[in-house]
């Protein structure tokens, strides 16, 4: 089996959008779940980045390069082949036999996690199908629901599913982890998250709230960090990077974001990615780009690439140093 994965995401990070997370997993890992059954899947995309996979089960290749010859599909439509792997999305087309399905393709990271519970449930859904299973981690704490389990729960920890604990994250002490909630690969994170998705290298260690919220790879937020994801008015949120509202939406932090402590960020921003932010955030914040008092500094591209190199160096990927300083001079980005 073999499909070409094209298109974007907004708003735009340094993590190519078949790698961004919904659902638990990958992009390119829901894609191998939808076709599991049909033996080896081959998944080409336009870019690849050497990111942790979590998915098990399954045998599947990520190819760099779109053949000519190779069914295509939008990269937000992937998550409807767990619906019906006979898809009509957007301009793409897939007929792998089933009841015809009709939808529309995620366009944005706002999209990702307003449906995130319910794609997470049809991944952890297929995930028995298939006979994986789902709870191999350390379980300390309270479990309720399906969780996917790789890492640790420690003890005084509540656990509501379904919920995805990736290989080396964590659940510290005295956490409440609310359904939707992804700790990919290697997050560590302490008090409340709900619908909180966190990429691979991420530290949330302290006090404070993450609500329907996405968090690249490399992010570290200080103590006392806490997001807003509804307005006191209860009317919508209106992201600046796509013209749909929403009723209830946290930040989007781009990769490397560090926040300094008591920072608070308002519902629907987004953080460029390698950002450092303080205080009150209610606003967006572009890419290299130190925010202090409602004042925008730029970051010198020189430091940042020190920065860039010793988050790596932290956590022995110095191996993706070429890519991030790469994509970090991309004007596309910045």
């Amino acid at each position: 089996m073999e499909l070409a994965v094209v298109g974007r995401i907004d708003p735009p990070l340094l993590t190519p959008a078949p790698y961004l997370i919904v659902g638990g997993f990958r992009i390119v890992e829901l894609a191998a779940l939808a076709f599991c059954d049909m033996g080896r899947v081959v998944i080409y995309v336009e870019d690849t980045v050497d990111l942790p996979h979590i998915l098990e089960g399954c045998r599947f290749e990520i190819r760099k390069g779109i053949p000519l010859d190779v069914p295509k599909i939008h990269v937000g439509c992937i998550p409807h082949l767990l619906k019906s792997r006979n898809l009509a999305c957007g301009e793409s087309r897939l007929d792998f036999r089933g009841e015809l399905l009709t939808a529309e393709p995620f366009t944005s990271i706002a999209d990702l996690l307003e449906n995130n519970i319910e794609v997470m449930k049809l991944a952890i859904g297929r995930l028995k199908e298939l006979g994986i299973e789902i709870m191999k981690g350390d379980v300390g704490g309270v479990v309720r629901g399906d969780i996917y389990l790789r890492g640790k729960l420690y003890e005084y920890t509540y656990v509501e599913g379904p919920a995805v604990i990736g290989p080396s994250s964590a659940v510290l002490p005295f956490t409440y982890v609310r359904p939707g909630t992804t700790l990919y690969y290697d997050v560590k994170i302490r008090d409340e998250a709900k619908n909180a998705i966190l990429d691979s290298y991420t530290r949330k260690q302290h006090s404070g709230y993450l609500g329907d919220t996405y968090i690249a790879a490399f992010v570290n937020l200080g103590a006392g960090t806490t997001v807003s994801n509804l307005k006191n008015t209860l009317g919508p949120i209106r992201p600046s990077y796509t013209s749909k509202t929403y009723k209830k939406l946290g930040p989007v932090f781009g990769e490397f974001v560090k926040t300094a402590i008591g920072t608070l960020v308002y519902g629907g921003k987004y953080i460029g990615p390698i950002s450092h932010i303080y205080g009150i955030v209610d606003r967006d914040v572009p890419s290299l780009t130190i925010y202090k008092h409602g004042e925008f500094l730029p970051m010198d591209r020189e430091k940042a690439k020190e920065y860039i190199r010793r988050n790596l160096a932290q956590f022995n990927r110095d191996d993706l140093y070429p890519f991030y300083t790469a994509r970090l001079l991309e004007k596309s980005l910045l």
